[in-house]
C-alpha cells in the first residue's frame, strides 16, 4: 500500500493544472485523428502504446524488488476502465461534430459529478467554498454553450455523457489511489481499456497509416503524463478540491481552436472564459486561507 500523503491543496491544484494542460494537447491531436479512424480503434491503439510505454517501468520495479503491480482490487480497476471507456468514446464522437472550445466547455459539468460523488462515495468533506467554485465555473460554461430554443444537439449530449462518466472515473481513481500505487493504476487502466476497446474495434478494424500510428503513440505518452499528474493531485488533496481546476482546460482549448483550427472565439466564449478563470482564482484563494 502506498504511503498516505498529508493534505496539500495548493500542490494538488498545481498538479491538476499541469494534468489538464497535457490533456488539452491530447485533445488537439485527437481532434485531428478522429476524422480518419473509428473511436474504438483509436482507444485500442492508444492503450496498447500505453502498455508498451509502461512495461519498462514495471520490469524495473520488479527487478529492484521495490513493488509489484499485482492487485487485490481487479474489480475496482475494471469499473474505472469501463467508466473511462464510455467517457472517452463519447467524447471522441462529440469531437467529430463540435468545435474544440465548445466540446471542452460542455465537459465542465464534470466537477458537479466529482464534488457530489466524492462526498457520497468517498465520504470526503465538501466545503461550501468548493461548491461555490464549481457553480461559478459551470455558469461560465453555460455562457459558452449558449443552449437555444432548439435544444441541445446529439453531439452535445454525448459530451455531457462523457462528463458524467469521466467524473465518476475520477472519483474511482481517487478511491484506487488510497490502496494502489501509481504504476498499478496506470497499467491496469491501459490494459482493461485496450481489451474493452479492442473487442468493439475488431469487427470493423481499418488500415492505419504510419502518420496516424505516430500521432496515436504521441497521444498515449501525453495521456500517461496527464494521468501521472492527476494521480499526484489526488494524493495531495481530495477530489472535490481539484475538480474545479479542470476549468483551466478551456483556456488551452480556445487557444488551440484559434491557432490550429482557425476557430475564432466569439464574445460569449471570452466572457465565459473570464467567469471560469474567476472560479479558479476563488478556489485557490479560499484554499490558501483554509490552509
Amino acid at each position: 500500500m502506498p504511503p498516505q500523503t498529508a493534505e496539500r491543496p495548493l500542490a494538488a491544484i498545481a498538479s491538476q493544472f499541469v494534468c489538464f494542460t497535457f490533456i488539452s494537447a491530447n485533445d488537439v491531436i485527437l481532434k485531428i485523428i478522429v476524422a480518419d479512424l473509428p473511436s474504438w480503434q483509436i482507444m485500442t491503439i492508444r492503450s496498447g502504446f500505453g502498455i508498451l510505454l509502461l512495461l519498462p517501468f514495471v520490469a524495473a520495479q520488479a527487478f529492484r524488488g521495490t513493488g509489484s503491480i499485482l492487485t487485490r482490487r481487479p474489480g475496482a480497476h475494471l469499473m474505472r476502465a469501463c467508466l473511462s471507456a464510455v467517457s472517452i468514446v463519447s467524447y471522441f464522437e462529440a469531437l467529430r461534430e463540435l468545435d474544440l472550445p465548445v466540446a471542452t466547455a460542455i465537459l465542465f459539468v464534470t466537477p458537479f459529478f466529482v464534488v457530489a460523488l466524492s462526498g457520497i462515495v468517498l465520504r470526503e468533506p465538501v466545503t461550501p467554498n468548493r461548491w461555490i467554485a464549481v457553480i461559478i465555473g459551470f455558469v461560465g460554461a453555460v455562457i459558452i454553450i449558449r443552449p437555444g430554443p432548439a435544444g441541445v444537439s446529439v453531439a452535445a449530449l454525448l459530451a455531457v455523457l462523457s462528463a458524467a462518466t469521466w467524473g465518476s472515473a475520477m472519483v474511482a481513481m481517487r478511491n484506487l489511489g488510497r490502496t494502489e500505487g501509481t504504476l498499478s493504476v496506470l497499467f491496469y487502466f491501459n490494459l482493461f481499456i485496450c481489451c474493452i476497446a479492442g473487442a468493439f474495434a475488431y469487427p470493423g478494424w481499418q488500415p492505419v497509416s504510419g502518420r496516424l500510428v505516430a500521432m496515436i503513440a504521441l497521444v498515449a505518452a501525453i495521456q500517461l503524463i496527464a494521468q501521472f499528474f492527476m494521480m499526484t493531485a489526488f494524493r495531495f488533496a481530495s477530489a472535490s478540491v481539484t475538480a474545479p481546476v479542470q476549468y483551466s482546460q478551456l483556456l488551452w482549448s480556445v487557444a488551440a481552436g484559434w491557432f490550429v483550427f482557425s476557430v475564432v472565439p466569439g464574445p460569449h466564449v471570452v466572457l465565459g472564459a473570464a467567469v471560469i478563470v474567476a472560479s479558479g482564482l476563488y478556489l485557490i484563494l479560499s484554499e490558501r486561507r483554509a490552509s
